[in-house]
């Protein structure tokens, strides 16, 4: 039996198998929630965090003018394997969003997936702001979403291990993902220890384990924040009242 291990780098196992885990109806969703902002604001847009292109790439085929940004190679490797296979050329940029340094403004910018989230240190998160400030326009618009783990905090079990998703890969295997999670709620930092089984035919064949960080963000604190970058126009909206999972919006 194989067995493989990254650190939360997006990388590798992970990358490749990435989009397993996303229906086209989550994927359409997404896609639809930040066209409309895309289009509201009439001008070039950015996505940060774009991964492997699940919603950069239909943005790109519509015609709209989206850019994409992400920090994993591997997952722009993805990208580009499958715009190359849909006859587009995306325009993306390997940067972390924390030294982001672009060629051009945006009326938009979105970070979906709660991937502002992985900026597990605090001054980093700041200077992503701010570097995502002076990539706007005036007037242009930052929108993003970000997770606070409250189910682990109002009950946590860091020794046990959940299974938390189930898929079937292209080739007919299963693959099984679980997960532990500990809580540093001194530095609000939520760590997940995942593991990623493979199943053939019922045969184990493959485990592969991945550890990832994720800082959270109280609202009156990422408020704060947004406001030190010279943000304004700051909206917080929660998911259906659940305190768990906010869309923020700002203004340059």
């Amino acid at each position: 039996m194989e067995k493989g291990q990254t650190n939360g780098d997006f990388q590798g196992f992970v990358a490749r198998h990435y989009d397993v885990w996303f229906k086209d109806t989550y994927n359409v969703m997404d896609y639809l929630f930040y066209k409309g902002y895309v289009i509201d604001n009439q001008g070039p847009a950015l996505e940060v965090g774009c991964g492997t292109g699940r919603m950069l790439l239909p943005f790109v085929q519509e015609g709209l003018d989206v850019e994409g940004v992400d920090y994993s190679e591997d997952m722009l490797k993805v990208c580009r394997s499958k715009a190359d296979q849909l006859g587009i050329v995306p325009t993306l940029y390997h940067q972390p969003m924390q030294n982001l340094d672009l060629p051009r403004q945006y009326h938009t910018i979105f970070i979906p997936g709660n991937t502002f989230n992985l900026l597990t240190n605090h001054e980093d998160a700041l200077e992503a702001l701010r570097r995502l400030y002076t990539h706007l326009v005036d007037g242009g618009q930052l929108i993003l979403t970000l997770t606070v783990p409250r189910e682990h905090i109002l009950n946590e079990q860091p020794h046990i291990w959940k299974r938390i998703a189930e898929a079937q890969r292209e080739d007919g295997a299963t693959i099984r993902l679980s997960e532990r999670v500990m809580l540093d709620y001194w530095e609000q930092l939520k760590t997940n220890y995942n593991k990623y089984e493979v199943f053939i035919e019922h045969t184990l064949v493959q485990v592969h384990e991945d550890t990832i960080q994720l800082r959270w963000f109280y609202q009156l604190e990422f408020e704060l924040m947004l406001k030190a970058a010279g943000f304004n126009s700051i909206e917080v909206t929660y998911s259906q009242g659940n305190r768990s999972n906010m869309m923020i919006s700002a203004r340059k």
